[in-house]
């Protein structure tokens, strides 16, 4: 007899369904959300759980929603959500819905600031800001960016040496054997360089930007590059990969020239757990300048009232902050790094800032600064929770860095069935997901000591 081709269709994929060892009829989906900013991380570990025979082998779902921290933990208590993540810690106030779940920390990553400012020169200049100069920002007393305190933490000064696109490019500069040439030494990861990587631009100026000159433009390969550039006093060179702008090296002393372009804050008008973090930096680095206590409410922890002249945008989520910037010329905001590499690596103007650090160094956010900053907290062996130590001397330490936690259900509550499911991928973030694509996605990974932690009390859930 001869089959039918939908019904031919059908049986080959039931037949596919059957040699995976996935029954379709017990396959199920629970409903979770909350914090975004680990929502690039869980887009992944979702869609990679969902098809992992081994650890999900009914091919189970976990639909998550990026709504921000306190949403998350609100419709968590409430009961619409079986799994939810977020940034922040629970309040006294919110266990008056109930007491019987689990707390546990799934990923960290750091919080970078993020900006846009059109007609720095040189062109490719990252910047440079101190926590007074970050607070001060976000606090609404620096206006424009030509202001004294931004200046001042971007002196005249030779900077040979240059990180990028989350730790995974390096340049470093020096003079070469003739008073006419420099060694500019590339180092790329193979995260960094892929087969869709095309070209890696490199430019030089000697007279602050005005004139461009381009002097290399290859394809590159993963590992050290060194290359003899043409050289002259005052040289600064702008590297560019793909179309991600990384920044600029020099070996002399070069001026700094900032525009007078009126400074646009990004806020998040969602409650938010990175905000929680950043806020928190912001009032235990500067508690003269950010006087209050942290909230999930950018509002609520502002010292005073936000200004309302429109110097001040409130927008959704870390994806709307980062938009948000990269379509305001001298606009900055805060959010995680992976939202802001995303947007570099297609080309779009926004930029990390360099944060000094406890041990006086600059640094944009990164994996590894956020895995040396997880490593220098306190860590409560029995909760799991991170307290940060933002004055850490630690050498490459990135300071504004953030832990978003997992929250799922003990057997008091939700179905066992929807309780094994967030069991499940819980252990499957912290086990798989996480250690191999936290980095490739801007995230850290949490150390072996915390993760042990994490499974300790994962093992309570639907318990």
């Amino acid at each position: 007899m001869k089959l039918s081709k939908k019904f031919a269709v059908g049986l080959a994929a039931t037949a596919l369904v059957g040699s995976l060892g996935i029954s379709a009829a017990s396959a199920a989906t629970i409903v979770a959300g909350g914090a975004t900013f680990p929502l690039n991380l869980m887009e992944s570990c979702r869609a990679s759980f969902a098809g992992d025979s081994t650890a999900n082998s009914a091919g189970h779902k976990v639909d998550y929603t990026g709504v921000g921290s306190g949403t998350g933990r609100s419709n968590f208590f409430k009961g619409d959500y079986k799994f939810a993540m977020s940034d922040s810690l629970y309040k006294t106030s919110d266990t008056s819905y109930r007491t019987s779940f689990v707390f546990m920390p799934l990923i960290a990553g750091a919080i970078n600031v993020a900006y846009r400012l059109d007609g720095v020169k040189p062109e490719g200049t990252v910047l440079q800001m101190s926590s007074s100069t970050v607070a001060k920002i976000f606090a609404g007393q620096i206006k424009t960016w030509n202001d004294a305190s931004i200046k001042a933490d971007n002196p005249v000064a030779a900077q040979p040496k240059l990180l990028g696109l989350n730790g995974q490019v390096k340049f470093t500069l020096a003079k070469g054997k003739k008073a006419t040439q420099a060694l500019l030494t590339a180092t790329l990861t193979s995260k960094a360089v892929t087969s869709k990587t095309k070209n890696l631009i490199i430019t030089s100026s000697i007279d602050g930007g005005k004139t461009v000159k381009k002097i290399y433009n290859k394809k590159p390969k993963a590992g050290k590059i060194t290359l003899t550039v043409p050289y002259a006093k005052g040289t600064v060179y702008s590297i560019t990969l793909d179309r991600a702008l990384v920044g600029t090296v020099s070996i002399d002393a070069t001026s700094v020239i900032l525009p007078d372009t009126p400074i646009t804050v990004y806020k998040r008008k969602d409650t938010s757990g990175t905000t929680n973090n950043f806020a928190n930096y912001l009032n235990k680095t500067e508690p003269t300048i950010w006087t209050k206590a942290t909230n999930d409410a950018f509002d609520s922890a502002f010292p005073g009232t936000v200004p309302t002249d429109g110097s001040f945008v409130a927008a959704q989520g870390n994806d709307g902050v980062s938009n948000g910037v990269m379509g305001k010329d001298g606009g900055i905001g805060y959010a995680e790094v992976s939202f802001v590499n995303e947007r570099q690596t297609a080309g779009k103007p926004i930029v990390s800032a360099k944060i000094k650090n406890g041990a006086g160094e600059f640094l944009a956010g990164s994996s590894a600064g956020a895995a040396l900053a997880v490593g220098a907290a306190a860590i409560d062996s029995t909760t799991g929770i991170v307290t940060f130590k933002y004055d850490n001397t630690v050498t490459g330490a990135y300071p504004i860095t953030a832990v978003s936690y997992g929250m799922a259900n003990t057997a008091a509550y939700g179905t066992s069935a929807d309780n094994a499911i967030a069991k499940s991928y819980v252990n499957y973030v912290l086990d798989t997901c996480a250690p191999e694509v936290a980095e490739i996605k801007g995230y850290a990974a949490l150390p072996a000591s915390l993760v042990t932690i994490s499974k300790a009390i994962a093992a309570k859930i639907g318990a």
